[in-house]
């Protein structure tokens, strides 16, 4: 199954405390219906730091059942030590991931050195059932994995592909430039989706593919056809929309976006909280000005 695309770190849906496998299948149904070339499930956006195993796992399965076989079915996995990393790993490949998306530890941040996190996503590579991927985000986990890193990471036959959500283009298409056409490269920021396709990038994982997938897919399929103007626009106008539900107000901001379109968001777990009133009435305008 060939890496690039459009995919959205889907959203966890709770209902009284508790996720909602129904609004989870409804959501599935609609982002089926669009361009999107598949999904992360159990990434950052997904809440994952705050569900328990069987959670989890009721999540993977149920995205098993509703993704199409043609569609990329990419998992977050990482845990802080490598051999629960390769444990769950294993257990969602068992269920029939495709991919796994594995974080770098981050709690002894002073001591993942890079010997460290090459021996760490070396060993989880050498007993995955499944190819994996490299979440760079440092924003959450106080540690950047520089380009020479991540080109050391993709000499390993089974660590397939990165992405990376520092939305620094320059350390992007480094990276680009140390590693293979077989290593696939995804930009988690929607700010720099234009950018990083320029430079490289073979696609995207979005949190406003969440709420609007149509946009993000055709910001991707102007590129691909040379639309250089059309692409650049559209990278424009979504600008304001990620900064404000992803930078702003979060994921809770994230699922109020969802909510004013046909898709499911509802409350994110606490600690986590909806915006204020003021913030949902910019959302909406912002989502207004989009669609």
């Amino acid at each position: 199954m060939e890496l690039k695309g459009v995919l959205p770190p889907i959203t966890t849906p709770f209902q009284d405390g508790e996720i909602a496998i129904d609004k989870l299948k409804e959501n599935f149904s609609l982002w089926n219906k669009t361009d999107l070339s598949g999904y992360l499930v159990l990434g950052s956006n997904g809440e994952t730091v705050y569900l328990d195993r069987e959670e989890k796992l009721r999540i993977v399965e149920t995205a098993r059942e509703m993704i199409p076989k043609e569609k990329i079915f990419m998992v977050g996995t990482g845990h802080e030590s490598t051999i629960e990393t390769i444990k769950f790993t294993n257990k969602v490949a068992e269920i029939g991931a495709d991919y796994a998306l594995v974080m770098n530890p981050s709690y002894f941040k002073g001591q993942m050195k890079k010997e460290n996190l090459k021996a760490h996503f070396f060993k989880i590579a050498e007993e995955s059932k499944i190819p994996i991927l490299v979440y760079n985000v440092p924003q959450f986990t106080g540690i950047n994995m520089d380009a020479e890193l991540i080109a050391a990471l993709s000499e390993h036959a089974n660590i397939k592909g990165l992405k990376d959500s520092s939305g620094n283009i320059a350390q992007l298409s480094e990276i680009v430039a140390l590693t293979g056409d077989d290593f696939k490269v995804f930009v988690g920021n929607a700010t720099v989706f234009f950018p990083a396709l320029s430079v490289g990038a073979d696609g995207a994982i979005l949190a406003i593919a969440n709420v609007i997938p149509e946009l993000c897919t055709k910001l991707y399929e102007h590129f691909n056809k040379g639309e250089w103007e059309e692409a650049k626009k559209l990278q424009q106008k979504l600008i304001p929309f990620s900064k404000a539900v992803t930078t702003i107000y979060g994921i809770g901001g994230l699922k109020k976006a969802m909510d004013m379109r046909e898709y499911f968001g509802g409350e994110p777990r606490l600690p986590l909280l909806k915006p204020n009133k003021e913030g949902v009435e910019r959302i909406e305008r912002l989502l207004k000005e989009l669609i």
